[in-house]
């Protein structure tokens, strides 16, 4: 096998992290007094806008109040996992960054995508635009990524300078001592963006729901971990300065099993090409000349509850038309509600853990699909609330306060402006 440079520098600077924290100097925690602009990006998946006030997390509130939050971080469509992680870290919509959905097909490669598909993941040909770690290292920052989707696959040529490949089994007090390691690192070693991600709250409430009780012990697990970080940079005597950015991708939703749509049973399937189904908005590439068929036969039969949509008639604030893998025609429930086919019904019913009770993808203006933002540290502003903003913005703020000159994108320097202290920002020109 033929390892790029980048590759080979990786595995070096790998080994030299592993073996500074190992070192006896390192047992006893050091204050780190030579901090260059730093971003730690964190990751909540799920964590709905209003889980703060909803369930105890007197962590994540220290921040909220002492830093600044959004009233609530406005997701992109489809509000799904992978394409919002990878719109926080390009400020693209997920229809020009080319990860539009978990699964999907593109007709360019004749290949699909899958996020569990760890071949496909780690292929720099399905991510487009410029993700926030690329940029840093373009310009001669170094960066480390704990699990953010896109952060295994080589990018324009470039990966982060420490990465580790998806392990769900890294324990939360681990994945935060990953981070203050690479923090402990020498100056000429020690990146300036780093990225954790944790999915509880995801996986805790598809099982049970929002509002269940195994929800709310997800939060205090997480809060949990966010204590475990702010102790180990305040005993680094960083906490002030270090600049910590809290997100999630989404929000989640209330699912009532009753409510499933059996879509299979409502057009001819043998009439697509391809598929996907997912309970949340189903994708279609109909047959050469079996579309208007196709069209025609779901809106006779959908219920109410439902709407099928040529990829030219979605709504304009979704931004979602300008690709080649979004499917000529998509499926969209009302919120709380499932889309299935037969087969996924009866793996449902076999399921151990049986129907979702709660569920992400609908519509991204819902309140349900909210979630959550809050930054703290040396160039954020304190004590302070602003208003919603798209997610699209999060790249520019992170840029700015690492003084990088950002890559094109859809954002704009709204949110930095209000997020951030003019004094403090790094900005180039």
């Amino acid at each position: 096998m033929k390892h790029t440079p980048q590759f080979v520098r990786q595995i070096i600077l790998t080994a030299v992290a592993v073996l500074a924290v190992a070192l006896p100097g390192n047992a006893q925690t050091k204050p780190i007094t030579d901090l260059q602009p730093t971003v730690i990006l964190i990751s909540l998946d799920a964590f709905r806008y209003d889980y703060l006030a909803k369930y105890p997390s007197p962590n994540l509130n220290y921040l909220a109040r002492t830093g600044v939050r959004a009233r609530w971080l406005i997701p992109s469509f489809p509000t799904k996992t992978f394409p919002n992680h990878y719109t926080i870290a390009t400020g693209l919509y997920p229809a020009h960054h080319g990860i539009v959905e978990n699964e999907f097909y593109d007709p360019q490669f004749d290949a699909v995508f899958n996020l569990h598909k760890r071949e496909e993941v780690e292929k720099g040909r399905w991510w487009l635009g410029e993700p926030i770690w690329v940029t840093a290292e373009k310009q001669n920052q170094r960066t480390a990524a704990l699990f953010f989707p896109g952060t295994e696959a080589e990018i324009a040529g470039r990966r982060p300078s420490y990465w580790k490949v998806y392990d769900d089994k890294l324990s939360n007090d681990d994945r935060i001592d990953t981070i203050l390691q690479w923090l402990d690192l020498p100056q000429g070693q020690r990146p300036t963006l780093l990225t954790a991600y944790f999915s509880e709250a995801d996986d805790v409430g598809h099982h049970f729901g929002p509002d269940s009780k195994q929800t709310r012990q997800a939060v205090f697990e997480l809060d949990q971990a966010i204590g475990r970080l702010i102790d180990g940079l305040r005993s680094r005597q960083i906490l002030a300065q270090v600049n910590l950015i809290i997100v999630s991708d989404h929000g989640m939703a209330t699912s009532d099993p009753k409510n499933m749509i059996l879509l299979d049973q409502m057009f001819d399937t043998s009439l697509a090409e391809r598929i996907f189904w997912t309970p949340e908005i189903v994708s279609i590439f109909p047959r050469p000349g079996y579309e208007q068929q196709i069209y025609s036969s779901l809106r006779q039969h959908l219920p109410p509850q439902a709407r099928v949509f040529r990829k030219s008639e979605l709504p304009e604030r979704f931004h979602y038309r300008d690709s080649a893998r979004i499917a000529p025609l998509l499926v969209l429930p009302d919120e709380g509600w499932a889309l299935m086919n037969r087969e996924g019904l009866i793996a449902v019913n076999q399921s151990e853990s049986g129907p979702s009770k709660g569920r992400h993808g609908y519509d991204n203006k819902l309140r349900s699909m909210r979630a959550t933002f809050i930054g703290h540290g040396q160039a954020f502003k304190s004590h302070t609330v602003v208003a919603p903003f798209s997610n699209i913005q999060i790249y520019n703020i992170m840029a700015r306060i690492l003084g990088l000159k950002a890559a094109p994108n859809d954002g704009d320097s709204t949110a930095a402006r209000q997020v951030l202290k003019r004094s403090k920002q790094r900005e180039k020109p």
